[in-house]
């Protein structure tokens, strides 16, 4: 599509300094970001000027560095929000990881300021530096997570202002079960994990059985874990007033639900249970992340990467049901 803010200006020297303020960089090494900040574009968008629209191409990821932006839908019942974004926030990043059209179309609601990553210069940097891959991989993860938790507040404000319910129901401790190296490099492999040295994780991480309908976490609780799901399905969802649960998503093996908790300290922002039937999943807790990423680059990436891509799925999928939540309860702008 044609630009609709001005050409970006040259990469300024406040761009590292920029960047440096914000979370989601804080595990950068110096080095790494300034180089990372050497490719940024700075660029000035006007209030009401849209940076990009809901199914164009591109791969390029912003981060904003003054005002905000918000993220929506056109639909026949009228303009729907799917989005909220601030100082230190990145968005684009879909895209950039899946090379899949826009999701959404981001509008500035203020006179903003953004940082512009070209993807073809950070594709060309992080193949050049694999610890900049990583250190990167590692800031979408923050990105993304943090969107999915905002999708998860903003479905359960649909409906209504008020608590969430509470019924019946708490985490179990499930049984810990004893799961072979072997299943547990198979179920890797499967999901494109083949480096040798992700047997570490084959051999470290801790296999647990829940049983059918049986609570993983709760909304509300403070987690300290992600999980990856080995067999059986889980269900992540919200207690709604008036509605009881609503299904947000379905995983199946291979898929990782949790992601926040080794992110931020914020409680948990659904539910996860064991969907139908009993299932088994494997648990990561931040101190076998750090063994992941002390492992050389490119098995640390390969780890990231994966996550990273599970993560936009799903971030597109509750986009498109955040979208049709608000149309059927009368949205629209």
């Amino acid at each position: 599509m044609a630009r609709l803010f001005p050409p970006p200006q040259a990469p300024t020297s406040t761009a590292y300094a920029d960047l440096r303020m914000f979370r989601i960089f804080q595990h950068f090494p110096d080095e790494l970001l300034r180089k990372l900040a050497a490719i940024a574009q700075e660029a000035s968008v006007p209030q009401g000027k849209a940076l990009f629209t809901e199914g164009d191409g591109g791969e390029d990821f912003y981060v904003i560095i003054a005002g905000s932006v918000e993220g929506a839908r056109a639909t026949p019942v009228g303009r729907q929000l799917a989005v909220r974004l601030r100082v230190g926030q990145m968005f684009g990043d879909e895209s950039y990881l899946d090379a899949k059209p826009r999701p959404v179309t981001i509008t500035a609601t203020q006179p903003s300021v953004v940082l512009r990553f070209d993807a073809y210069q950070v594709h060309a940097l992080a193949e050049r530096d694999l610890e900049l891959n990583v250190a990167l991989l590692r800031a979408f993860w923050h990105s993304l997570a943090t969107k999915i938790r905002q999708a998860n507040q903003f479905m359960a404000e649909v409906f209504t202002k008020r608590d969430t319910i509470n019924y019946a129901g708490c985490p179990t401790e499930g049984e810990d079960i004893e799961l072979g190296p072997g299943k547990k490099l198979e179920l890797f492999k499967e999901r494109g994990l083949s480096a040798a040295e992700l047997r570490l994780l084959a051999m470290t991480l801790t296999a647990r059985r829940y049983p059918a309908d049986a609570f993983i976490f709760v909304e509300g609780d403070k987690g300290d874990s992600l999980y990856i799901i080995v067999d059986g399905r889980v269900r992540i969802s919200r207690r709604l007033p008036e509605m009881g649960e609503e299904t947000l998503a379905v995983l199946e093996r291979g898929e990782v639900f949790g992601e926040m908790a080794l992110v931020d300290d914020q409680p948990r922002s659904a539910d996860a249970r064991a969907h139908l039937d009993a299932c088994t999943v494997l648990t990561l807790t931040q101190a076998d992340l750090e063994e992941i990423l002390s492992l050389p680059p490119t098995a640390a990436a390969q780890f990231l990467r994966l996550l990273d891509c599970i993560l936009c799925r799903r971030l597109r999928n509750m986009v498109d049901l955040l979208v049709s939540w608000r149309m059927m309860a009368g949205f629209g702008s």
